[in-house]
C-alpha cells in the first residue's frame, strides 16, 4: 500500500510539474509575432488624422480577400488589436504591393487613452508607423519600423489598433504584424 501511495504521490507531482511547465511556456517570456490579414480591417471614413489624407471617399469591394490581397480599397481601414499588459512593441512590419510609383500606401499602429474628461479627438499616440515605396506590380514587399513610440502595452488605460491608409486602388495591402516581447 505505501509503494502504491508512494507511486500515485509521484505519479500526481509528475502531472502537475508537466502541467505548469506547459502553462509556463504558453506565457513565460518571449518574443512572438501577431499577425493581421488586411481583409479583416474595417472601412471607415475618416482617419486618426486632423484631415484624411485621401481626397476621394473611400471605396470597398466585398469579396477580394480569398484573391491574396485587399484588392480595390482605398480610404482609411482600422483593426482593433489587444496587446498583453507589460509586453514590448518592438517591430511594425507592412506586408503589401505597391503598383503606383507615385503614391504611398502607410499603416500606423494607435493608442487612444481610455480616460474620462478627455476630448473625444485627444488621446492618441502613432507607437510606430511605416509605408511602402516605390511600385511592383504583383510581387509582396515589406516595409519595417522598430522605433516605436510608448511601446509597453498597458490596456488598463488603453486601447490599441491598427491602421492603414490607402489612397489610390493600385495599393494592395497583403497584411500587417505586430512583434512583441514578454
Amino acid at each position: 500500500m505505501k509503494r502504491f501511495a508512494l507511486l500515485c504521490a509521484i505519479t500526481t507531482a509528475a502531472v502537475a510539474a508537466g502541467f505548469m511547465a506547459g502553462m509556463n511556456s504558453a506565457s513565460g517570456a518571449g518574443t512572438r509575432t501577431l499577425s493581421f490579414d488586411a481583409g479583416a480591417f474595417i472601412q471607415v471614413p475618416t482617419t486618426h488624422k486632423s484631415a484624411p489624407p485621401c481626397a476621394t471617399a473611400p471605396t470597398e469591394n466585398p469579396g477580394t480577400e480569398f484573391k491574396g490581397a485587399s484588392l480595390q480599397r482605398s480610404g482609411g481601414m482600422i483593426l482593433p488589436i489587444q496587446l498583453t499588459a507589460g509586453s514590448k512593441v518592438t517591430r511594425l512590419r507592412y506586408t503589401i504591393v505597391d503598383q503606383d510609383k507615385d503614391v504611398d500606401s502607410f499603416v500606423f499602429l494607435l493608442r487612444k487613452r481610455l480616460a474620462a474628461g478627455l476630448p473625444k479627438e485627444a488621446g492618441y499616440v502613432v507607437m510606430a508607423s511605416t509605408h511602402s515605396t516605390g511600385n511592383v506590380l504583383t510581387v509582396t514587399r515589406q516595409f519595417t519600423d522598430t522605433t516605436i513610440q510608448n511601446a509597453t502595452a498597458d490596456p488598463s488605460n488603453f486601447a490599441y489598433f491598427l491602421e492603414i491608409v490607402n489612397c489610390q486602388l493600385t495599393l494592395e495591402p497583403i497584411g500587417v504584424q505586430v512583434t512583441v516581447t514578454t
